[in-house]
């Protein structure tokens, strides 16, 4: 009993690290959570720059060109002079100010098209390099008319009949992926990486504080065998870890409480637990390694978020190239988020039952694999010693 209590007078100097992993979850999930339906539907529409346009020319050719500007472009109106020009750039109400020279239409209809312009424009700026080459296109389907035997007239119309045309761009679905995701599902699905954090911290420094040879020592010189501090280490071990996964159930059933009804819901607290049961596992061979609350710190943030950028939980996995995603079904972040997709386009069809079922064992056996690791390195140690 003395160690059960000891281990919660620990625990009280891991609250603030721990409480402060459980503010960003709540935190991340409620703006991603929130983020991800508008997210997942994606629609593609050709930017337009703002810019101005100075005809020095005002021939057809010119006009045409100014009129293809007008029709692709947001045209505005500015004083043509130095300072003015300046300032609407500086300011960002312009970002391409374009120059159309005297003697546009007849360098044009001689076949060349090279200084008929001059821009000013944003330096650097992405829309002002794109636009150079639309303008540039421009004027060389417009040169390729006039060269063609058309007249000035013809020209300027089928230059702009052939630059209207466009294409009907379709962003396609990813095969057996749906286009949107639950609230629930963004929620569940980060919460590995805030479970690794706050256990590794929380229940790793526990575990290294008791490891420490002063206080390992004075316990094993005490009554208290050494079958009874294991025991108590472990159930205070496992109430502190479910006590962090309620929180986290009962944040969601506040929070998202019409989508975690029925079977699905069900299966969302299942898998969660299941992992839990991971990163407690991986939460005691961590602490074998560590003997610095630094150290802890670092190895909780390296752990979770390496877990989290491979497994597919800050990153989504059809993103992933194909030997990432070999070596990702390595790691348990990677079948948790599996099971949280199927979960969420759950149909209760025998296929997907099956299909979550399998994940959970897997998550289970890569528990007990890291479990097993940490009792050899438990061993080792002891014979070491």
């Amino acid at each position: 009993m003395q160690v059960f209590k000891a281990f919660f007078i620990n625990l009280r100097k891991e609250m603030p690290s721990i409480i402060i992993y459980f503010i960003i979850f709540l935190a991340l999930s409620l703006l991603l959570s929130g983020n991800g339906k508008k997210q997942t539907e994606v629609v593609y529409n050709d930017s337009k720059v703002k810019m101005a346009v100075f005809d020095e020319d005002n021939t057809v050719l010119s006009k045409s060109l100014y009129e293809y500007l007008d029709k692709t472009q947001e045209l505005r109106t500015i004083k043509n002079d130095k300072d003015s020009i300046i300032d609407e750039l500086f300011y960002r109400n312009i970002e391409y100010v374009l120059i159309i020279k005297e003697g546009f239409e007849e360098k044009i209809k001689s076949g060349s098209f090279e200084g008929v312009v001059e821009n000013v424009k944003v330096p650097d700026s992405v829309s002002g390099k794109l636009l150079d080459d639309k303008i540039n296109q421009y004027l060389s389907v417009l040169s390729a008319y006039t060269a063609g035997g058309f007249s000035i007239e013809e020209a300027a119309a089928k230059a702009l009949d052939t630059v209207s045309i466009s294409a009907e761009v379709t962003l396609l679905k990813l095969e057996g992926k749906e286009a949107e995701k639950s609230k629930a599902y963004y929620f569940y699905t980060y919460i590995p990486y805030v479970l690794i954090c706050m256990l590794i911290n929380g229940l790793g420094g526990i575990l290294m504080n008791f490891r420490k040879k002063d206080l390992d020592w004075r316990i094993k010189c005490s009554a208290l065998s050494e079958r009874s501090r294991n025991t108590a280490l472990i159930s205070a071990g496992l109430l502190f870890g479910c006590a962090c996964w309620a929180a986290f159930v009962l944040l969601s059933l506040l929070i998202y409480r019409e989508e975690l009804t029925g079977i699905r819901g069900a299966l969302y607290l299942a898998n969660s637990l299941v992992f839990l049961i991971v990163a407690m596992s991986l939460t005691y061979l961590v602490s074998f390694f560590v003997k610095t609350s630094s150290a802890l710190n670092m190895a909780s943030n390296i752990i979770g978020l390496g877990l989290s950028f491979l497994g597919g939980i800050f990153v989504p996995l059809e993103y992933m190239s194909k030997s990432v995603l070999r070596f990702s079904k390595l790691l348990p972040t990677y079948w948790y988020v599996m099971t949280n997709q199927t979960i969420d386009s759950f149909n209760s069809s025998g296929e997907q039952y099956n299909l979550i079922f399998r994940n959970f064992g897997i998550q289970a056996v890569i528990a007990v694999v890291i479990f097993a690791a940490a009792i050899g390195v438990s061993r080792t140690r002891k014979l070491a010693q």
